[in-house]
């Protein structure tokens, strides 16, 4: 037992014996690593530490940081003055690149953003009676307004007014005052009165109405093969009717047939709109006179007669007497006729107050029809009396009448 007890404590011992020696071999290796490591880092150490003290007794370049390029400066607004001269240097031509119009326009609302500061060099322009046409520039012959709103100006001049009247102010008023006492074109007059009209209420309708009378009384318009000019007498009417003045009604019935023989369609709308159903009596005149011989011409008093028929007594006997004359061609007999459903009636949207004409015109179709004068007649009388029913159909359902 005691040798077994001996042997055991050997053995322990033994064993205590070699932990010990192999603690101090692992330990004794991580001395010499870690003096190693100590050793390589004091080193590195030395050597950082000289290059610092090298760079320090070096001269210092700093290197500046390089400045932004300078932003550009935009380029200079021209004066009014020089856009005015811009805008008379491009003289559009027919088949003009639309470049060229979309160019104007911005101009245009350059002058706009000036303001104020921009009527001096209008009215300037505008006093020297130069112009510069824009309608006949465009490509595919589509009509141009007069104004530069969204499209372009029909020329300079009107691409100017509208700059005034959007500039506006007492200024601006005074500007387009000046041309309207001026200007020798009636589509300026009838422009300018439109827009003064809308800037100042009345206070510019006398000066508008001289004007409009004063050119209504030439013998011709400024130039007849102009856009602008074509319609000079209706928009120089267009003022009076706009004013309601009826001053101009004697003048417009001496105007009625020109030397020529010739009917002023003009002066007559005109005569009509001012006098509604009176102006009969004075197409029924002029039916008659012997200088009126081309058909063509007397169509237009025949068809005034319309307008009122199943209205006035009057109109109704005159347009018999039309519709039945043989010197009127075919076409104008059957147009009269037939378009009964039309001339008079608010044929496009009916109202309970076209009903009592309507059955007039059923009344008198009905009357006359048996006693046609001619198949042309008769065949118009058929189709103008089923156009009716169907309308006083319609506008019975819709009314209750």
């Amino acid at each position: 037992m005691k040798k077994a007890l001996t042997f055991i404590a050997a053995t322990g011992l033994a064993v205590v014996v070699t932990a010990l020696v192999v603690a101090n071999r692992i330990n004794s290796r991580h001395q010499a690593a870690l003096a190693e490591q100590q050793a390589a880092w004091q080193a590195e150490k030395a050597a950082l530490e000289a290059a610092l003290e090298d760079a320090k007794a070096r001269p210092r370049n700093v290197a500046l940081p390089t400045p932004a390029p300078a932003t550009p400066a935009g380029p200079a607004k021209l004066s009014p003055a020089e856009i005015i001269a811009q805008l008379v240097a491009m003289k559009p031509t027919p088949g003009s690149n639309p470049r060229t119009m979309r160019k104007a326009i911005y101009w245009l609302e350059e002058l706009v953003a000036a303001g104020p500061a921009a009527l001096p060099a209008i009215r300037q322009f505008l006093n020297r009676n130069e112009e510069i046409d824009f309608a006949s520039a465009g490509q595919g012959g589509g009509r141009r307004g007069t104004s530069a709103e969204g499209v372009a100006p029909m020329s300079l001049r009107f691409g100017l007014f509208d700059v005034v009247k959007q500039i506006g102010g007492a200024e601006g008023e005074q500007v387009l005052a000046e041309v309207l006492g001026t200007t020798g074109r009636g589509v300026e007059v009838a422009w300018l009165a439109r827009a003064l009209q809308e800037m100042a209420p009345n206070k510019y309708r006398d000066a508008a109405l001289a004007a409009a009378r004063e050119l209504l009384g030439r013998p011709a318009a400024t130039n007849p093969q102009s856009a602008l000019d074509r319609d000079e007498r209706d928009q120089l009417f267009s003022v009076l009717t706009m004013y309601g003045d009826n001053s101009y009604v004697s003048t417009a019935q001496a105007q009625l047939l020109r030397a020529t023989g010739e009917l002023d369609r003009s002066a007559l709308k005109y005569l009509q709109q001012t006098l509604g159903a009176q102006s009969v009596q004075i197409a029924a005149q002029l039916y008659d006179d012997p200088r009126l011989t081309d058909p063509g011409n007397k169509e237009p008093l025949a068809r005034l007669a319309l307008s009122y028929v199943g209205v006035d007594a009057q109109a109704n006997e005159f347009y018999q007497k039309t519709i039945n004359d043989m010197t009127l061609t075919k076409g104008h007999r059957s147009n009269l006729i037939e378009d009964l459903n039309e001339d008079g009636l608010n044929f496009r949207n009916l109202t309970a107050n076209d009903v009592p004409i309507i059955r007039n015109r059923l009344a008198l179709i009905e009357q006359l029809a048996p006693h046609a004068a001619d198949a042309v007649n008769a065949a118009a009388f058929k189709e103008a009396h089923k156009d009716l029913v169907n309308m006083l159909d319609k506008v019975s359902r819709q009314t209750g009448q």
